[in-house]
Order: C-alpha cells, then structure tokens, then sequence
C-alpha cells in the first residue's frame, strides 16, 4: 500500500507542474504549485519513513523527517487565499512569520533526533519512545491547531473579499470563493479526522505512530487530487476583471457605523438624481453594471458613489443594484405581455444571470420565494402568471 504514497507524490508534482506551465499564469497559480511542491515533499518523506520502517531501515537519515512540513500546509493554503481575496496582492516579508511553527519543530527535531547515531535514531523509531517527550505533544497539538487557525483566518479573508465584491459588482456568478470555501472546509474536517487519532493516542492506544503516519499521508494524496480539481481551473478576478478603483476603502465604507456617518445636502440631493436616474433608464437591466459603469454615467467617481449609497441607502452596491432588479421583476409579474415568459426568463430580463442569485436577492429582498410571491400576486389578481 506503500505505493499510494508514490501515486501521491507523483500528483503533487503533476499538478504544480501544470500550474508552473500554464501560458497565463498569476501569482495564486504560483502559490498552489508551491503548496503541491510542499505537499509532495512531506508526502515523499512520509514515503520513505514507511520503506525504512518496513525494510530494516536502510535510510536512517530520513527518520521522522516529514511532521514538520505538516505545519507548512496552513500558511501556504492561507497565502493562496490572500492573493485571491486582496485586489493589490503582494508578498511581504511579515508572512514569513507564519513559518515559525515550522522552524522551530525543524529546529527541535535536528537538536534531538537528526544528531543522533542511526542506531539510537532506529532504537527511537522501534520503540517510539519519542513519545513521552514533551516536545511530542507539543508538536502533535501544534499540528492539530494550525488547520483551525488558518480556516480561520481564511474564512475571514473571504468573506471581506465577497465585500469588496458587493461593493463593485452587481453579478457574482463567476467572482465568488465559494470554491475556495469548500477547498479549505473540506481540508480542515480531513485534518480534524486525522489529527483526532493523534491526540487520542496521547492518552490511550489507539494505532502505533508509523500506522497514523501513513493513513493520514495517504487522506492528504487523495484530498490533493480534489484540490488540483477546483484549483486548475479558477481565474484571479483581481487579475482577470479591469477594477479601477480600492474596494478596500469601499469595504470600510460599508463597515462604518451608522452613528458616524454623516449626510450632507449634496448627497442628498445626488440620492435624488440618481434614484430619478434608475427608475428613467434602468441601467440596472444591464447583467454585468459595475459601479465605475454607473458612476461614470453619473459623473462622479467610484468612492463617492460607494460612500453616498452606503451613508443615505445602507446598501452595498450589490444589493442596491438587485432591490431595483427585484422591484422590476414585481412590476413585469403582474403585466399581461410578460405572461409567455418563464419566472427565469422575466428575472433573467430584468438583469439577472443566475438562477441561485436571482433567489437568494428575492428571498433577502421580499422574505420569500418568488413562487410564494407569485401566488400571493395570483389570488389578489385575476391575470394568471406564466407558467413556471
């Protein structure tokens, strides 16, 4: 079964290969060709701690080599997601200091293990007696901590960027992470599994340590295998779609607190103007409006447009732009000449382009299902609704 971990370094090494190759390669595809690298790395040594084991231990030196590139998995996974979600990505030294867990186990483990003799590495290995060091518990909580805390700070990091989205974008098919959610969601259930065992074995036997070390190596080669799936295949927004403007700045507009924002006699006669603007020319029909679109037709700049619909509307720019979509889609509901239309075909005529957007805005605009609404519209009015 050994081999599994072959096939696993193989895959790790294919797919950073893909990535390093690819004609249109960015920084993220950088990234997760440097996570597979890392991945195949650990799952090499994992490898060969196994052959030793179970060959009389012809390559000593490789003892207990590969748990501490375990504690790399978190900070280059939590990388990829940063040059996903910041619009001005750039590498910076200070993350060089998520690497700290990982070299102090790698310091640790040169000090107690790699200094000594082969015969005293092998008799620590048979034995394990390595764990009733405190060190080992101290690296097996480590190890089981790091995942949590990079979802985490994941999760965080997405979640800002489906702001920085809102703020510009009126659509979000094909802009948002929820790929990326199920990547790092899934990654932190197998690590939790996994390290469960781990920890369990601290205080009653559960498998010996080359055991757990193998059937975890080989979760992680095929987990990979699901990483390389969705991460092939996604484009960088930030990279891929022209945004002129900081949407971090737009995201702390957002966030301010109401009690601190302050409405002035322009704004609020530019809420006037361009309220008069959307229900005379529907520019909210267009599926892909952006702000810059809007705010240039309406010769002001992104930020301003972004601070006013904020501060007088207390909306984002996503949600402003859909409300208008939603009212729309009420108004043609009821009209005779859209009776021939399909609920998908008015809300797609109204601006949408996403069945699954269109309702998740209607439910969070109207508090139910446009089926619901439509009902409701039916037995107050005699004109029957299209069909569905």
């Amino acid at each position: 079964m050994s081999n599994i971990l072959i096939i696993g370094v193989f895959e790790g090494l294919f797919l950073a290969m893909l990535l390093i190759t690819k004609k249109k390669r960015t920084i993220s595809d950088r990234i997760l060709a440097l996570f597979f690298i890392v991945f195949a790395l650990s799952t090499g040594l994992s490898y060969l701690e196994t052959y030793n084991r179970n060959n009389g231990f012809p390559y000593p030196v490789f003892i207990l080599t590969a748990a501490p590139f375990l504690l790399l998995h978190g900070p280059v996974l939590w990388l990829y997601i940063k040059s996903h979600t910041d619009q001005f990505f750039k590498f910076k030294a200070v993350y060089l200091l998520n690497l700290i867990p990982f070299a102090a186990m790698l310091i640790h483990h040169a000090v107690a293990f790699y200094t000594l003799s082969d015969v005293e590495k092998i008799h620590l290995v048979q034995t394990e007696s390595f764990k009733q060091n405190i060190s080992y518990l101290i690296f097996v909580m480590a190890i089981a901590i790091s995942p949590v805390i990079y979802f985490y700070l994941g999760i965080k990091q997405i979640d800002r960027y489906k702001l920085k989205i809102e703020g510009y974008f009126s659509q979000e098919k094909g802009k948002d992470l929820k790929w990326l959610k199920v990547i790092i969601g899934s990654w932190l259930i197998l690590y939790c599994i996994i390290n469960s065992f781990f920890i369990a074995d601290l205080f009653i036997p559960v498998a010996s340590f080359g055991t757990m070390q193998f059937f975890s190596f080989v979760a992680g080669a095929i987990y990979v295998v699901f990483i390389g799936f969705f991460g092939l295949k996604q484009e960088n927004v930030f990279l891929t779609q022209p945004i002129q403007i900081d949407l971090e700045k737009v995201v702390r507009n957002q966030l301010r607190d109401n009690y601190e924002k302050i409405v002035s006699v322009s704004e609020d006669k530019f809420v006037q103007e361009l309220i008069g603007y959307m229900n005379d020319q529907k520019p909210y029909l267009e599926p892909e409006l952006t702000i810059k679109m809007l705010s240039d037709r309406l010769n002001v700049s992104s930020e301003y447009f972004s601070e006013v619909i904020n501060n007088n509307l207390n909306k984002n720019f996503f949600d402003f732009i859909n409300y208008y979509r939603i009212e729309e889609f009420k108004t043609r509901c009821r009209e005779e000449r859209y009776r021939n239309l399909t609920i998908l075909g008015i809300a797609f005529d109204c601006g949408f382009n996403s069945k699954a957007a269109f309702y998740r805005a209607f439910n969070k605009n109207v508090g139910m299902s446009p089926s619901a609404y439509i009902l409701v519209v039916s037995q107050k009015s005699e004109t029957l609704f299209p069909g569905k």
